[in-house]
């Protein structure tokens, strides 16, 4: 009889064992059912949406929008091919404009995948808020996409860039590269909400107009980076060039790298600073760093403290 007894409670736990298991699995088995669902629904509404590659806004009382439509042009996308159509709105609110660029495309576009923001004319004047909350909580842009901004966010979609698969994707990898320098900030949509949440000023890379015989494009027209602008409260105010934008970056440590150009005995050195540490202390400022050449070798003590001099300059914003 005790036999039996225990082999009942036995089972009997066995069993509330399994159905508590059922129980704290059984949720997460609806969220993963709801994600497949919703999931083969966005699939299916793909095929009638325009993935947008790059956003210019521009103000001038109401929103100018010009966007870079991904195109393959076919089955297979052929790098040496444009495979990118622009496309332009116009709205007294961004979502307006937005929606007059989807209907003459006759397609709904689709900013989930978009790569870059250029934020230009007019926000110098206009609170750049409304827009920016417009991109995330309604357009369902991502935190992650990169910002960047210019005296007019056109020209960046004007250019016919040769190299890439579309035309977006040569700003996007110039700011890139100049972030890996540290001679530029890498801005989101993400540090721009979450800074005017706090009450601080962003850095923003800014592009200018610019010349090359490079074949860059096949006109010759193109950008390069100037520099940065800071966004404070909601508008885009000062202007900096390289080396201001690389002071500011490092007095707010930002950045520890530096691609460093100096001279010494007469001759141009690159080198790479590294470890840069700066503090100020009552109005004066403490800068620390180590240097290697492109080799990653130590320089000689001549040339250590040349770039030393020279990374202290830029810092004073020289």
């Amino acid at each position: 009889m005790k036999r039996k007894l225990l082999k009942y409670r036995s089972s009997e736990k066995a069993a509330k064992k399994e159905k508590n298991v059922s129980r704290k699995f059984l949720p997460a088995l609806c969220i993963a059912i709801c994600a497949l669902i919703s999931g083969c629904s966005d699939a299916t509404e793909l095929g009638n949406r325009a993935i947008i590659q790059a956003i210019a806004v521009d103000y001038d009382g109401g929103y100018n929008v010009s966007a870079l439509l991904f195109s393959s042009g076919g089955d297979k996308v052929d790098a040496s091919q444009e495979n990118a159509i622009k496309v332009t709105g116009h709205g007294k609110t961004l979502c307006e404009a937005i929606d007059g660029i989807s209907l003459s495309d006759g397609k709904k576009l689709y900013l989930s995948e978009t790569k870059l923001l250029i934020l230009g004319g007019g926000f110098e004047e206009t609170d750049v808020f409304p827009a920016l909350n417009s991109l995330y909580y309604d357009l369902r842009c991502s935190l992650n996409m990169p910002v960047c901004c210019a005296d007019s966010a056109e020209l960046l979609t004007d250019m016919q860039f040769t190299e890439g698969i579309t035309s977006a994707e040569k700003p996007l990898s110039m700011l890139e590269n100049a972030n890996e320098l540290g001679i530029a900030p890498k801005t989101t949509l993400l540090d721009l909400l979450a800074d005017n949440a706090a009450g601080k000023s962003t850095l923003i890379p800014m592009f200018i107009p610019d010349k090359n015989g490079r074949g860059m494009t096949e006109s010759g027209d193109t950008i390069s980076l100037f520099g940065s602008r800071y966004l404070k409260s909601g508008k885009l105010t000062e202007k900096f060039d390289r080396n201001k934008t690389v002071s500011i970056m490092i007095s707010q440590k930002h950045i520890k790298t530096l691609s460093l150009n100096f001279t010494c005995n007469g001759n141009e050195k690159t080198c790479l600073a590294y470890d840069i540490e700066y503090e100020n202390k009552d109005g004066s400022y403490q800068l620390t760093a180590k240097f290697k050449n492109k080799n990653g070798g130590p320089l000689t003590e001549e040339e250590n403290s040349e770039a030393m001099k020279r990374l202290a300059s830029i810092v004073a914003g020289k």
